[in-house]
């Protein structure tokens, strides 16, 4: 954690500013120590560079595990290609040129794929998320000094009003216990004329055969679903190019071109506890309910963004 993430944080209960005690830092920055609510006394570890507002990853625990094994597969600077970049811009409608010094929050960065997106336009960014993923995050990106991580909640998140710039989150959302609700949490954290784009999945792409499936992978340990997608993932995957015949089994498995990209959306697809599904009036409902403005349906289902007037 850098001190200069001091200057935007609160206490995420009676949100009143903290004080730091610092245990041991380095170049990196803060590496452990306690950040103490200066009006309940609440206190928050920070451990591993990462400010700790959970004490778990609650719900999310097949997040915390998939982020770490597929730590790098979704990272333009790891596959030397521009897929993540290219989609960031398709689902968010942000132009990368308008990030440039402007301090942005990743909402649910997982890996820290979108995160290095924004940081590479020239952004400081702030990338929050529940599980464990915060840690390969780091990994990725943590040595950059425009960037920090921290776990926590949503519905509760730890940050003054009116701080960003921009904020984004991207398939995320609808993997909470109530997606508008979590979508609730976010607008108030913009600064007058910020942005704040989503990504959530549409009722109209996914399948109700995975849904039925779902009922039962839920319910699995999580590396033993792991272990069940990589088994399956390949073999229905060459039936899938199959003309004709192939065309039905693609509801069930990611269809990626990249082999590790496929295991990662297939078991991403099954594994979460929480998956709703949102139509485009839905999400556009509760942007006007926010108050938000020049609200725009993007060409990604169901991706919206919005503005906070002035």
């Amino acid at each position: 954690m850098k001190k200069s993430l001091l200057k935007v944080i609160v206490c995420p209960d009676c949100k009143s500013s903290m004080k730091c005690k610092i245990k041991q830092s380095d170049k990196l920055g803060i590496k452990e120590g306690f950040l103490l609510c200066s009006s309940c006394k609440k206190s928050y570890k920070i451990k591993n560079y990462i400010p700790r507002f959970v004490v778990s990853d609650l719900y999310v625990d097949n997040f915390s595990f998939e982020w770490h094994a597929h730590k790098s597969t979704q990272l333009d600077s790891k596959t030397g290609r521009d897929e993540s970049t290219k989609h960031f811009q398709r689902i968010t409608g942000f132009n990368l040129k308008d990030l440039k010094n402007k301090l942005v929050l990743d909402v649910g960065c997982g890996s820290g794929r979108y995160s290095e997106v924004t940081c590479n336009a020239g952004a400081r960014v702030v990338a929050i998320d529940l599980s464990f993923a915060v840690d390969a995050a780091f990994q990725n990106l943590g040595k950059r000094n425009d960037i920090d991580f921290i776990q926590a909640d949503v519905f509760h998140l730890p940050f003054k009003e009116n701080t960003f710039d921009y904020v984004f989150s991207l398939g995320v959302l609808h993997h909470t216990p109530n997606c508008k609700e979590a979508f609730m949490q976010l607008p108030k954290l913009l600064k007058n004329t910020g942005r704040i784009s989503i990504w959530l999945y549409s009722k109209k792409i996914h399948f109700l055969a995975t849904d039925v499936l779902r009922i039962a992978t839920t319910r699995m340990d999580r590396k033993q679903l792991y272990s069940v997608c990589k088994f399956v993932v390949e073999p229905i995957y060459s039936v899938t190019r199959i003309p004709i015949i192939g065309y039905p089994f693609k509801a069930f498995i990611s269809t990626h071109e990249n082999k590790d990209w496929r295991l990662l959306d297939t078991f991403d697809w099954y594994s979460p506890k929480y998956q709703s599904k949102h139509s485009f009036d839905e999400v556009i409902d509760w942007f006007k309910e926010a108050g938000l403005h020049d609200i725009k349906r993007l060409d990604f289902p169901t991706a919206v963004t919005g503005k906070k007037s002035n």
